[in-house]
């Protein structure tokens, strides 16, 4: 054969037959300037290519055709030696098997242990007990009996929560359910994040800006063991995008109208390995299962503008209540300078919604009437385009929203 058939036959590479003839392992016969594959070097090709399916080394099988080309095999000792090469060889294959069947134990039980640790992360996220004196009733303030009680850890998982007064809670898969459910017929769960989806370029940027300044804030008004508070998350959810930036020390409400929304973000930070200790509470209202004077900083990204697409009120006056006496709001607000066909659209794919949202002077109107300090507020930026997005669907293009960042304490409380 020619060394083109060989490499057709045996399909290997020219490179790799011309490597065996350098390093002695073949040697066909020539004719002129080209090889000629004879019965013997094909012999020797079958027995170089199966010794290498074997994990013989190509010294190792230099070895072995030595031994066979000098002496031919025709006597007892070279076939005790070639027996010896081959015992030796299975042993190294005993050796490595063992060697891979202890990784692969060792692999097994860090894939055991690390569904174990992954479905013990999705259980978690109960009420935490350490957190359960924060609620009360909010009829009458009372302390919460409760009932039915299931307990994991540190964590309660499922229970009624019921009042002397007749008010009562339920806690269902961690999360803590009040008789305010979800009633608007213009608002859903956002489980799919669509209100985050196809924002342009210069909203994002908007957005950065204003969450730069946000986390800010949040390392200026934290202190440790602070009660910090966030609300209307099936919005925009500050604390889940900005975890790293939450200080284990402190304790967290999160509040929303809806139990999936909830759900999902609860999983997914207990997910990323979050071990904050954080109470969920399901209630589409104000009126809230939490002590009064309770909260250290209220967080507000875009809380403040979606309180009023299904309300009369200001969010911040609303909360006051739960403020402690030092008590610190921080966020961002979005208004419209001369929003004219925008608040016109808003109202018209919201029915419910306050016609002075999105709107500057009532915000510092409203600031004022909660009696709080603006201890700083900044203008992020404008944009007349937010695209096809969800959440800004009303905005008409080439009007002017703009974005605000502000934190406040309570004046006199």
């Amino acid at each position: 054969m020619k060394i083109g058939e060989v490499v057709k036959k045996y399909k290997v590479s020219k490179d790799t037959i011309h490597y065996y003839i350098n390093y002695g392992l073949l040697v066909p016969p020539k004719r002129g300037s080209q090889y000629d594959f004879d019965e013997k070097t094909l012999n020797d090709l079958d027995s170089i290519l199966d010794l290498k399916d074997l994990s013989f080394s190509l010294n190792e099988i230099h070895s072995i055709l030595s031994l066979n080309r000098i002496s031919g095999m025709k006597n007892k000792s070279d076939m005790d030696q070639l027996i010896n090469i081959y015992t030796d060889k299975k042993t190294e294959c005993e050796g490595v098997m063992e060697d891979y069947k202890r990784k692969i134990s060792n692999l097994n039980t860090k894939i055991v242990n690390l569904r174990f640790e992954n479905s013990e992360l999705t259980q978690s996220g109960g009420v935490p007990l350490s957190m359960f004196g924060y609620l009360s009733c909010p009829i009458c303030g009372k302390d919460f009996n409760v009932i039915n009680a299931t307990i994991k850890g540190n964590s309660l998982y499922a229970g009624d929560l019921v009042c002397d007064c007749g008010y009562s809670a339920i806690i269902e898969d961690g999360i803590i359910i009040t008789p305010n459910r979800a009633k608007s017929l213009y608002d859903k769960p956002d489980l799919e994040r669509e209100l985050y989806k196809d924002l342009p370029p210069g909203m994002i940027t908007l957005f950065q800006r204003s969450y730069n300044k946000m986390v800010d804030y949040l390392n200026r008004y934290s202190r440790e063991e602070s009660v910090v508070l966030e609300t209307y998350v099936n919005a925009y959810f500050f604390m889940h995008n900005h975890i790293e930036n939450l200080n284990p020390a402190c304790k967290y409400i999160v509040i929303d109208k809806y139990p999936e929304t909830l759900k999902m973000y609860r999983d997914l930070m207990n997910e990323s390995g979050s071990k904050l200790d954080i109470l969920f509470i399901a209630d589409d209202s104000t009126n809230y299962p939490l002590k009064k004077n309770l909260v250290d900083l209220n967080i507000d990204f875009f809380a403040v503008n979606e309180h009023q697409f299904y309300n009369h009120s200001f969010l911040l006056g609303k909360l006051k209540p739960y403020m402690s006496n030092t008590g610190t709001f921080i966020g961002t607000y979005f208004y419209f300078n001369r929003g004219i066909k925008s608040i016109k659209n808003l109202i018209s794919l919201y029915p419910e919604s306050d016609p002075l949202n999105f709107n500057r002077e009532y915000f510092f109107n409203e600031i004022n009437k909660t009696h709080l300090d603006l201890a700083d507020w900044q203008e992020m930026g404008l944009t007349t385009d937010s695209g096809e997005n969800l959440g800004f669907g009303f905005h008409e293009k080439g009007e002017e929203l703009h974005l605000m960042t502000y934190a406040g304490t309570i004046k006199g409380k």
